[in-house]
C-alpha cells in the first residue's frame, strides 16, 4: 500500500483526509483524457471526476505502469485463476475447485 500512495504522490499533492481508492472493478480499462470516474459510497454521496490530460506527461521510467497483459486484461474483466483452468496462488486464501490429476 505504502508504493501505491508514493506513486500517486508523485502526480498529485495529497492531503489529510483525501480518500483513495483501489482494486480493479469488473470491465475495468486505464483511464484516457475524457473518460469520467463515477465512485459512489452510501450515506457520503457521489463523487464524479473527468479524466483531462495533465499538464505534463507522466514518467514511464518510474511507477507501475497500466498493461494490458492477457493476465491483467482476464482479473479486469472479472476473470479469475479459475477461469483461465489455473490452480489459485494460495489455496488457503482462495479455495480452488480444480483438482490435481493423480498418476
Amino acid at each position: 500500500m505504502h508504493y501505491l500512495v508514493a506513486d500517486i504522490a508523485r502526480t498529485i499533492t495529497l492531503l489529510p483526509g483525501d480518500m483513495l481508492l483501489s482494486g480493479t472493478p469488473a470491465n475495468s480499462r486505464p483511464v484516457q483524457p475524457g473518460d469520467v470516474v463515477e465512485v459512489e459510497v452510501e450515506g457520503l454521496g457521489r463523487l464524479t471526476n473527468h479524466i483531462v490530460e495533465g499538464p505534463t506527461p507522466i514518467r514511464s521510467d518510474v511507477g507501475a505502469q497500466p498493461t494490458e497483459s492477457e493476465e491483467v486484461m482476464s482479473t479486469a474483466l472479472g476473470g479469475d485463476w479459475e477461469f483461465r483452468g489455473i490452480r489459485t496462488p494460495s489455496k488457503d486464501l482462495y479455495p480452488s475447485t480444480i483438482t490435481e490429476e493423480k498418476e
